[in-house]
């Protein structure tokens, strides 16, 4: 009885239960191979901030807020600008990355600065990057990575480069895209 009175009130304000929504249907993102990197390398400005490194010419860059630059390879690309054109609540496909972070340097050294902001940092290793003392380290904030971090020219900016490791049977073994970390490492120059 109470049914029959909802559907008579619906029918008489002139509500139509039979109307069904169309559902706007989310594109499946093809998740597909790495590609493997060329050996010519094209040149990636940040001129906010005054520097440059290499990346291969099939491999391609993504703007990530104001502090940071993604690597990737032309199939992980794509499936990143499709999670975000289709809002696909999930982490990006492996790359490699460049991110700065606003410091205060004052005098302490890039180990301190390192260890204040992660303290899962270990394997502390001394090393040069664009002519200038740097620390390579591995991190394990979200799974494990190989960084390598050191000062802008103004000493505002910690800048880190890292990528992830591969995973086999639960644990770390080999450095993704190993290459391309280096061809950025040892390619990162400053703007003059």
């Amino acid at each position: 009885m109470e049914l029959k009175n909802i559907l008579l009130g619906a029918a008489l304000i002139g509500v139509n239960f039979a109307a069904h929504p169309v559902l706007a249907q989310a594109e499946v993102c093809p998740q597909k191979e790495i590609v493997s990197p060329t050996t010519q390398s094209r040149v990636i400005r940040q001129q906010r901030l005054g520097y440059q490194f290499n990346i291969p010419t099939n491999y391609r860059t993504m703007a990530v807020r104001e502090n940071g630059i993604l690597v990737f390879d032309p199939n992980s690309f794509t499936l990143a600008q499709c999670l975000l054109k289709n809002k696909v609540p999930r982490e990006y496909p492996k790359h490699i990355s460049i991110y700065t972070t606003s410091i205060n340097a004052n005098n302490r050294s890039v180990t301190d600065i390192i260890q204040q902001n992660d303290p899962t940092a270990e394997k502390f290793t001394n090393t040069k990057v664009a002519n200038q003392a740097a620390i390579s380290y591995i991190s394990n904030t979200l799974g494990v990575e190989k960084r390598v971090a050191f000062l802008s020219r103004d000493r505002k900016y910690l800048i880190t480069i890292s990528a992830p490791f591969n995973f086999n049977q639960g644990r770390p073994t080999t450095m993704f895209n190993q290459g391309v970390f280096d061809r950025v490492i040892s390619s990162f120059a400053f703007i003059p």
